[in-house]
């Protein structure tokens, strides 16, 4: 291989892929990234075999050719060579890169040993705005689970059916849902996208790229721009979210948006439950106010803020940090808040917008 770039080629390549190196499968060859030439493009590929991005960069290339480098050190060098022209030829599994009177020699591995990022050559494929996926995945990927010995809840449940896609998080505590139209779709999907994966989607989509989605049985793909991401899905049976969901309420509330993020955001910093490990935050509802009144050993807080209130007064508490989550993805000025009494599911949604809840449990305290 025998390429001429910039170097904001190399970074923009090696910062779009690096993420998907492995940082603890036991290959060797998984913590390198794969540089190879096609047509008139550097193509960057990096996969953990569960997530594999690839990206296409145009350079000028002299000779066709790949190579597979340690991603870490290949990603420190490239940012660290000047703002020049830069020269690469390999030979073997080894590179040289040439810059000024400059030669700086990195030892690769064999790329034959390196795992295939392949494409679907057959599935279904939807397209749908980049700017609509990216406020899905923001507005469900918070729910995901942490915890690794339950998978299914580490990921988002994708489904497609026909004229909707809808997004799905739950780690047993709360649950966020997300749902947008398709416009002329006939596909059908159900699937768990590793929350990983939704995370690099969004840290890479552009607002005003059309992305496209290719599944089947086992994979998806998503494209966009110069850039591929293969996905393999989570195995395991999401649960029945529709099941949890309360159809009605006895309370239910209007309420300033930053006025309440604001005031639990305040109230959580008295309310760390050193024994459970939670922000405990208690609502007392009545006559169309909502007050908080805490006292912990660091101090007290009182406040109260008005509502809008139709139905039963109630007092229900919450982990505040599953509040605080769920109110910085909420964009309406006023949220509504449906309660089912001081131990049933809670529902939270913005304003004149059907497309979007997040249920939280209150805690039982």
């Amino acid at each position: 291989m025998k390429i001429s770039c910039r170097k904001e080629d190399l970074i923009a390549g090696v910062n779009t892929v690096q993420r998907a190196v492995s940082s603890k499968n036991t290959l060797p060859i998984l913590q390198g990234m794969r540089l190879r030439t096609e047509d008139e493009n550097l193509v960057f590929e990096a996969t953990d075999l569960e997530i594999g991005i690839r990206c296409r960069i145009p350079v000028n290339v002299q000779e066709e050719g790949q190579v597979v480098l340690p991603a870490k050190l290949f990603s420190e060098i490239t940012r660290k060579l000047p703002d020049t022209d830069i020269k690469i030829e390999s030979t073997d599994k080894n590179i040289n890169i040439f810059y000024y009177s400059s030669d700086f020699s990195i030892n690769g591995y064999d790329p034959d040993e390196y795992p295939e990022i392949s494409d679907i050559s057959s599935g279904s494929t939807i397209e749908l705005q980049s700017s609509l996926f990216k406020s899905m995945i923001k507005q469900t990927i918070f729910a995901c689970s942490l915890e690794e010995t339950r998978p299914v809840f580490t990921g988002l449940l994708l489904q497609i059916d026909k004229e909707t896609i809808c997004l799905v998080g739950t780690d047993t505590h709360r649950l966020a849902f997300s749902k947008e139209i398709l416009t002329g779709n006939s596909q059908e999907f159900n699937g768990i996208i590793p929350s990983k994966t939704m995370q690099e989607i969004y840290r890479l989509l552009d607002d005003d790229e059309t992305l496209t989605i290719s599944f089947t049985n086992s994979r998806v793909i998503f494209k966009f721009s110069q850039v591929q991401i293969v996905t393999r899905l989570i195995e395991g049976q999401f649960p029945n979210y529709k099941q949890v969901i309360p159809p009605s309420c006895n309370t239910k509330l209007f309420i300033n948006t930053k006025k309440l993020l604001d005031t639990v955001e305040r109230a959580s910093l008295l309310s760390k439950d050193n024994y459970l490990k939670t922000n405990t935050v208690r609502f007392n509802i009545e006559n169309s106010q909502l007050s908080i009144n805490h006292y912990s050993e660091m101090g007290k807080i009182f406040e109260q803020l008005d509502i809008e209130q139709n139905g039963e007064d109630v007092a229900i508490s919450f982990n505040a940090k599953y509040l605080i989550d769920l109110l910085k993805v909420i964009d309406s000025e006023n949220v509504i808040m449906e309660i089912s009494g001081s131990f049933g599911p809670c529902i939270f949604r913005p304003e004149n917008n059907d497309n979007y809840l997040c249920l939280v449990l209150p805690l039982r305290n």
